[in-house]
This record gives C-alpha cells, structure tokens and sequence, in this order.
C-alpha cells in the first residue's frame, strides 16, 4: 500500500510537470525551470507546514516563495532581508503565543511495536508529564533532557541543535521524538544501550546515525519527522 508521503510528493511532481509544459507555452513567462521546480518544493513544504501546524516552517516557505518571485509580485522591496526578518519574528511571536498549537490540546505520539507502529495513548502536552518540546530559529543550541520521557517536539528552522538524552529515562522503556528541521542541523545524543528506531521523512535532507549501540536493547526511541534541506544526527554514546 502505498504512503501518504509517496502519494502527495507524485502530486507535487505531476503538477510540476505540467507547470513546465504551460511555461514553454508561454504562459508562465520569467519563470525559469529551475524556479519552478523550486516553487513546487517551498510551496511543498508550505503545505505540509499547515497540516503539522508549524508556524516556523509556514511562515519561511511563504517568505522563500516572495523572495524567488519578487520581481514577478513586484516585492523587490521587502527582499531577501526585511521578508526574513519578519519571517523570523512572527515564527518567534506565534511560537511565544501559541506554544502547544503544533500539537493541538491533545497529541497522540507514534510509539512502536516491534517493525511495526501504531497510535499510542493520548498525552496532555500542557501537563508537561513527560513530554519536553524544543524549538530553535536562525541560531544554535544546546538542550540537555533529564528525568522521565515519552514524547520530545523538536522544531529547527535555519540554525543548529544538539539534544542530549544521556540522563533521561524512558517512561515504560519507550518514548517517541518528532524532529522538524528546515535548513539546518539536529544532533541527538542517546545512550548506548537505548536501541533507536528512525522513520523520518527526508526531503532533499539526510539522516545518519554514528557509533555503537545495543540493537536488542530494551529501552526504544522512536525518531520521526521530516528533515528539509538539512541533516539529522543520532549520536550513540
């Protein structure tokens, strides 16, 4: 059966290519190849930053989107720096404002079963039990988790992050961590002994992990996410 993710992508690129036939017709005048096909994939990821309600990917999609069609919507004047700029304070305004909108009053995070993952039990993101959320934007960071975990948000829009999990425990020897990295770096540092499963979707991005670790081990993280024009690092030490 086929993915969701499989199927909204083929979408993407079918509309792609008939975006490429109607320029050579003429209709899209000033809009190179190269443009469109990078419009598709920011107005890509604009879409999936509304269904995952995250305002940091939303808001630098739209201003990407500005930014490569200024001449075309007459906004010379705004870009690149004043639309980042505003980009940038509103992800960091909304995020301040609205800080369990991403998750809803209730989320249901993806805890694994064997090869297999189903829906696990609902967490009340505002009682904070267990569940620790980071974000980042244009900048680096370094966040340490401690105590009992079973679900981690961590947002990255343009900069870096390093999460160090060396002194958490897993509540019920699971727990599951949503990565969201737009143009930028992720870095996850877990025990050794824990065993990482990783379902993440990369979209011109990349994820790796390095070192030893116990592939048996009984304690579980389940890393998902999606990771756009960056990389994502899971670090066993």
């Amino acid at each position: 059966m086929r993915g969701k993710s499989s199927i909204f992508w083929g979408i993407m690129l079918v509309l792609g290519a008939v975006a490429l036939l109607v320029n050579k017709m003429g209709y899209l005048e000033g809009l190179s190849f190269g443009s469109i096909l990078l419009n598709i994939v920011l107005v890509a990821i604009l879409i999936k930053g509304v269904f995952g309600r995250r305002f940091g990917t939303i808001l630098f999609s739209i201003a990407f989107l500005v930014i490569i069609n200024d001449k075309l919507l007459h906004l010379e004047a705004i870009t690149p720096w004043p639309v980042l700029g505003a980009a940038l304070l509103g992800t960091i305004g909304l995020n301040l404002l609205f800080p369990g909108f991403k998750y809803g009053k209730k989320f249901v995070p993806r805890i694994g079963s064997g090869n297999r993952w189903r829906s696990g039990g609902t967490v009340n993101v505002n009682d904070n039990g267990g569940v620790v959320s980071f974000d980042n934007v244009f900048g680096s960071a370094v966040k340490y988790v401690s105590g009992a975990v079973s679900f981690g948000g961590i947002d990255n829009v343009f900069g870096s992050m390093e999460v160090y999990f060396t002194d958490a425990e897993l509540v019920d020897n699971n727990a599951s961590v949503t990565v969201d990295l737009v143009f930028g770096e992720v870095v996850l540092y877990v025990p050794a002994s824990w065993r990482v499963e990783v379902k993440t979707e990369n979209i011109f991005g990349s994820t790796d992990e390095s070192g030893r670790t116990a592939r048996d081990g009984e304690n579980v993280l389940y890393v998902g996410g999606s990771v756009v024009f960056g990389h994502l690092g899971i670090v066993y030490v």
